[in-house]
């Protein structure tokens, strides 16, 4: 399930674990530079107003990915 599924039907402070990413390689590459691995624990934490970007947290960092982002972002609950 990618994560903007996930955020649809879901609350927001779950745990989760991203499986892979699935999208161009742009964005893909895009999310890596930004500190998203495979493997890699995170929390969504809520979405901002108007389906605005989504908040997640890994580590000590917080992050907001936009729907696009977000949808090539495939997740597992933890």
């Amino acid at each position: 399930m990618n994560l903007l599924s996930y955020v649809e039907t879901h609350t927001s402070h779950a745990d989760l674990e991203i499986i892979d990413f699935n999208g161009t390689a742009t964005v893909c590459e895009r999310l890596h530079e930004m500190g998203l691995h495979r493997g890699q624990k995170i929390r969504f934490v809520g979405r901002a107003p108007l389906k605005g970007p989504l908040l997640i947290q890994f580590g000590t960092s917080f992050l907001a990915l936009r729907a696009e982002e977000a949808q090539c972002t495939l997740i597992q609950a933890r």
